[in-house]
């Protein structure tokens, strides 16, 4: 016996992750195995036994690193090259038609092909390849960041660690769904049963809390399993359409979905619906609907994305699941902004794979519409599979002599204070700003991912952090690390917790300015339109000055030029109406949320102040367009999109007011209005022209040329 040569121990090492990896793409993936289980057992034992003697060949595609890796700390945090949105939903034909319509409005084209596939009821994963190699693993977290569980993606054999093809990108990343086979399922929960073991509730949170074990040993243990459905990234020529894509994929190695189809029509879409519904009880993994997508890359493309939804893909969802319990109680819940909101304690009872106790009521109107009362036998859904609700009395419901209708109360529950109507909105609101439940509630939202992002700052906590005192506003939450010891001694808390939260806390102090915007819990006021009130203000210290000016503008009166002046401004930043803008003055008026402004400027807190725009950039600032007509290279949509892009405003009629009108085949009216208003017009190419930078030659229209432009 020799000692065995680098060369000969990596060719062989070679050898062997080449026949292991094919076997498992064979086994895993196209279910057509040619290696006995033994055998792989064999082989496998062999590539161990050389990379522990020769440690140099282990590589990241190896087969052995499927078994997991020791205990992490925690999950590192990872920025999705793009972004991970999330799915528009629809829930019967019409609302498909809508979307549709949507659809076919924004890239003026009445008929598309559309990719049809079944939506998997799992965990969300981002996975990238390097020289077809996997390097890393993410979830999909706020869409934004993710975690990264690189280690634990590797133990899921249906994922391949190197792909397969001559044609394969240098750079790939793929997005799909990490799920646990029913089969499966019962089968782990059987043994864990045998074993004196806490089962689990469904296979969907299961999947998702094994994928994010700190031990990967303990992920490779369960039996995952992903399909793969899109590309998000690509360095080489794309295919033309995503169904070209699922088949690109497959040829690669990676495990997609047989269940797809590409309809030509909503006929064909909504057959594809009634199959998958129907063949739904047949399959080993848990699906709640199809997914629709515009199967053209290209259109996929000019149709973008609205907030965090992609406009080219929606997801029918099937019928919500209904069973019926008894509601024991409505009782009220008291928002951040004073809103009291009733809702059902139930008989606990399984339904749409969980068990709920509780279920939104939303309002009064509601509750007296569905007729709903307290020791009612009702029914009860998850709406999209998600949040429960009530739909009504059981029909077999049986009232008692002590029944009574539901009825708001006229005090807080929380502070007692009289409650008053919304204007002449249905919502119920404490008007006392110091009301707890409100203070607790807003200190949630400010330290939740949507806003601050706190890590470990949870419910729990800070109902503890409020009860004892350590918190009275959310930027008493910045002076936190002084009190470090007292909070070790806290329940649930130590020295390792205390610490993570207090960098947590520290790290929170750079967030960006819309973040800390949409965690002051402004009324009516979303993240996406903190993003463009933070453009506005660009500082912290711009929007304290605003606060300051807001107060004093408080004590004038009420026609004050002031107050007018500061309306007009948030109203004039596209997408803000006048309920936000008044919303915001309203809050900024406010002594005490000056108060909170400045102190979390004294306490560190100092968001990365956003640079000003090239103004080369916004060179349609005040003007104001309409674009008519059909354009040939975009559409108006798009037109009008780039316009607000660099700084324009675009309406929908022309008036004196109107600085171009953008004119393509058959503009109408419109073009009319611009004769009779003597408003410049663009033609397609000095519209793009226009955009480029270019300057052109504007033409004012005349009767002539506009009787001439009817008969071409």
């Amino acid at each position: 016996m020799f000692a065995m040569t680098s060369n000969p121990a990596a060719e062989r090492a070679a050898e062997l992750r080449d026949a292991l990896n094919r076997a498992n793409r064979l086994y895993y993936v196209d279910q057509t195995p040619e290696m006995s289980d033994p055998e792989w057992d064999s082989l496998l034992r062999e590539l161990q036994t050389l990379e522990a003697d020769h440690p140099e060949l282990l590589t990241p595609d190896s087969p052995t690193q499927r078994v997991g890796a020791p205990p992490a700390e925690g999950f590192a945090e990872v920025i999705h090259p793009t972004p991970m949105l999330s799915l528009s939903n629809v829930f019967d034909r019409d609302e498909l038609e809508a979307w549709h319509r949507r659809v076919s409005e924004y890239i003026e084209v009445d008929r598309f092909d559309m990719s049809c596939e079944l939506k998997i009821d799992g965990l969300a994963i981002a996975i990238r390849y390097e020289q077809g190699v996997l390097v890393q693993a993410a979830t999909r977290g706020d869409g934004v960041r993710g975690e990264d569980v690189s280690a634990n993606i590797r133990t899921i054999k249906s994922i391949p660690l190197r792909l397969t093809g001559d044609d394969v990108p240098e750079i790939l990343e793929v997005r799909g769904e990490v799920f646990f086979p029913l089969s499966a399922f019962e089968r782990f929960n059987a043994e864990r049963a045998e074993q004196g073991l806490q089962t689990y509730v469904n296979p969907r949170n299961s999947a998702s809390g094994s994928l994010r074990q700190l031990d990967s040993a303990e992920t490779a243990a369960r039996p995952l399993d992903a399909f793969v459905y899109s590309v998000s990234e690509f360095g080489g020529d794309m295919p033309q359409s995503h169904s070209d894509v699922l088949t690109t994929l497959k040829d690669w190695g990676f495990k997609t979905n047989i269940w797809n189809r590409v309809a030509t029509d909503l006929d064909g879409v909504e057959d594809a619906f009634k199959t998958a519904a129907a063949d739904r009880p047949e399959l080993d993994y848990g699906i709640d609907g199809l997914v629709i997508k515009v199967d053209d890359l290209a259109l996929q493309s000019r149709l973008g994305s609205v907030g965090r939804d992609p406009r080219w893909a929606t997801a029918w969802k099937f019928p919500a699941e209904q069973v019926t319990t008894r509601l024991n109680e409505i009782a009220i819940n008291v928002g951040r902004t004073g809103s009291l909101t009733p809702y059902a304690i139930l008989e606990p009872v399984f339904v749409g794979g969980v068990t709920v106790s509780q279920a939104t009521l939303h309002n009064a109107d509601v509750i007296a519409e569905k007729d709903i009362r307290a020791g009612d036998m009702v029914i009860v859904q998850r709406a999209g599979d998600v949040i429960p609700q009530i739909v009504g009395p059981a029909p077999d419901n049986k009232r008692g002599p002590d029944s009574k209708p539901f009825g708001m109360p006229e005090r807080c529950p929380v502070c007692d204070t009289t409650v008053v109507k919304d204007g002449e909105d249905v919502v119920i609101r404490c008007v006392n700003g110091s009301c707890p439940a409100q203070t607790v509630r807003l200190l949630e939202h400010f330290a939740s991912r949507g806003a601050m992002d706190i890590e470990g700052m949870g419910e729990k906590l800070v109902a503890v952090l409020y009860q004892q005192g350590f918190v009275a506003d959310v930027s008493d939450i910045f002076k936190l690390h002084a009190r470090r010891d007292e909070l070790i001694e806290l329940e649930r808390m130590g020295e390792t917790s205390v610490d993570n939260l207090l960098k947590a806390i520290e790290d929170a102090k750079t967030q960006p300015l819309a973040r800390l915007i949409t965690g002051l819990g402004i009324p009516h006021l979303g993240s996406e339109n903190a993003g463009l009130i933070s453009d506005h203000f660009r500082s912290l210290e711009s929007l304290i000055d605003s606060s300051r000016y807001a107060n004093i503008w408080r004590h004038m009166p009420p026609d004050d030029d002031g107050k007018t002046k500061q309306i007009a401004s948030l109203t004039g930043i596209d997408g803000i109406g006048p309920t936000i803008a008044e919303s915001i003055r309203d809050w900024l008026q406010l002594g005490s949320n000056l108060k909170i402004l400045e102190h979390l400027k004294d306490r560190g807190v100092e968001p990365p102040p956003i640079e000003e725009r090239d103004e080369s950039e916004q060179r349609f600032a005040g003007m104001r367009f309409v674009v008519t007509g059909r354009l040939e290279s975009l559409s108006r949509q798009e037109a009008q999109t780039r316009i607000k892009e660099l700084g324009g405003a675009v309406s929908s009629s022309v008036s004196k007011k109107t600085n171009y009108v953008v004119v393509g085949a058959d503009p109408g009216s419109k073009y009319d209005s611009a004769v009779r208003l003597n408003v410049p017009v663009l033609e397609e190419d000095e519209f793009l022209s226009f955009l480029g930078g270019a300057d052109v030659e504007l033409q004012t229209p005349t009767e002539e040329s506009s009787q001439r432009a009817l008969f071409e």
